[in-house]
């Protein structure tokens, strides 16, 4: 019941943000969800947090205005976050809004591994059985041979590669 409610308040949150948008003539480039806010309004988990974790794609200043409607929202930098280059192509558009999107389940679970805290384990737990498990050794290649990411984000993340490789038997 719990969970439903934040996956209401999350979908209400992101049509208050398209509405201002239409009412404001504010023509905004797509926003990409990930996290847990993602996985809920894409229906993968059942999990309680209303914040919004998001992929900073180089807004505009007008993209400020959008962002503050949100109140609790995490910018992710790319340079930071462990997923391939060419998510867009495997995101998908939210039914019922314009131009928002969420990360495929094994794109939420590569930026999961880069972290690997004991809550991620746990949605990497339940996001594995929704997985492709056969795409994901290519898509941590796409991520190890990225050259625009911190190579410290990099390190850490082959570590954690290791330690999920032998957890989920990926």
């Amino acid at each position: 019941m719990e969970q439903q409610k934040n996956k209401e308040i999350l979908n209400q949150i992101l049509h208050d943000v398209e509405d201002f948008a239409k009412m404001k003539n504010i023509d905004y480039p797509p926003i990409y969800l990930l996290g847990g806010s993602g996985c809920i309004v894409a229906g993968y988990l059942d999990r309680a947090t209303t914040d919004i974790d998001l992929l900073d794609m180089s807004y505009n200043a007008s993209m400020g205005r959008l962002l503050r409607i949100m109140e609790k929202y995490d910018l992710l930098d790319l340079y930071l976050t462990t997923i391939p280059d060419d998510f867009k192509s495997r995101a998908t558009k939210i039914e019922n809004f314009e131009n928002i999107y969420v990360l495929s389940v094994e794109d939420i679970i590569l930026s999961k591994i880069g972290r690997y805290s004991q809550t991620d384990i746990e949605d990497i737990s339940l996001l594995i059985e929704l997985a492709d498990k056969k795409r994901l050794p290519s898509l941590i290649e796409l991520v190890i041979k990225r050259e625009n990411i911190s190579s410290r984000v990099k390190h850490v993340f082959i570590e954690n590669v290791k330690y999920f490789r032998e957890r989920f038997y990926v």
